[in-house]
Parts: C-alpha cells; sequence; structure tokens
C-alpha cells in the first residue's frame, strides 16, 4: 500500500492541468491518496510484469501506478486490471482518505445539497472564484 498526499501530486500538475482544477483540488489538498495495487499483487502471488502481460499495459505503466507516480491513465487500463485481477470497484486499487474534519464537512453539505437542492454557499463561493478565473475577470 503505498500513501501519497494530494498536495505532493497536486505540485507536480501544474504543467498537466489548468489551474482552476489543481486549485480546486487543493481545497483536499491534506487528503491522502491510497494505492493498494501493490498489495493485491503480493496477495495474488503474481509480479508487476505478470499483470502488465495480462492487461497489455506497459511494465513501467504498472510500475508507476503501483509506486503513485503514475499521474495518466485512463479508465480502460483501470478496467483492465479490474478484470485481470478480479476487482469489483476502483476502490479497490485506489482510495482517497479525507482528513475526519474535511469529510464530516463534505457529508454534511453534500446531505444539505440533496435536501434542499440548493448548492451550499461555501461551493457556490468557489464556483464564482472559478468562473471569475476562467474568464480571466479575477485580476
Amino acid at each position: 500500500m503505498k500513501k501519497i498526499k494530494v498536495k505532493e501530486i497536486l505540485s507536480g500538475s501544474h504543467k498537466l492541468m489548468n489551474d482552476i482544477v489543481v486549485g480546486t483540488a487543493w481545497h483536499i489538498g491534506d487528503a491522502e491518496i491510497i494505492v493498494k495495487l501493490d498489495d493485491l499483487l503480493k496477495e495474488r502471488g503474481i509480479s508487476q510484469k505478470d499483470l502488465a502481460k495480462m492487461t497489455g499495459m506497459r511494465p513501467g505503466t504498472i510500475s508507476e501506478i503501483v509506486n503513485g507516480q503514475g499521474t495518466l491513465f485512463n479508465k480502460a487500463q483501470l478496467l483492465a486490471i479490474m478484470v485481470a485481477l478480479r476487482l469489483t470497484s476502483f476502490k479497490d486499487i485506489f482510495e482517497v482518505r479525507l482528513p475526519d474534519e474535511t469529510r464530516l464537512k463534505y457529508i454534511e453539505q453534500s446531505n444539505e445539497w440533496i435536501r434542499d437542492k440548493e448548492m451550499p454557499l461555501e461551493i457556490k463561493e468557489m464556483y464564482r472564484e472559478n468562473v471569475l478565473k476562467a474568464s480571466g475577470l479575477d485580476k
């Protein structure tokens, strides 16, 4: 299992993603992404090279995913891993662990949004800021 802080991923993502995507994701910068692929391979007694052969993926891509270095892989690749390892959810490969305070806030705001059918104030503010940034009016 490999734990990676979201802010570590985002620090290297500015070249790959637009500033609004990165800025929005920074809201959970203290969260961790848990990569479980190495444990899955060990449980099944197969190597990264075996998984690469089973899925048709490059061994380097498998290694990047296992080590939490791959930031660009697609849904078809994840589905191929699921099929090869007989997994039933993306959560078997990756998990995002939010800090408790953030997780509880998100649950509360999500429930409020669903119940009231209105975007919570904090989300409205983020939305407004992002629209302004996208239009160049935030300067």
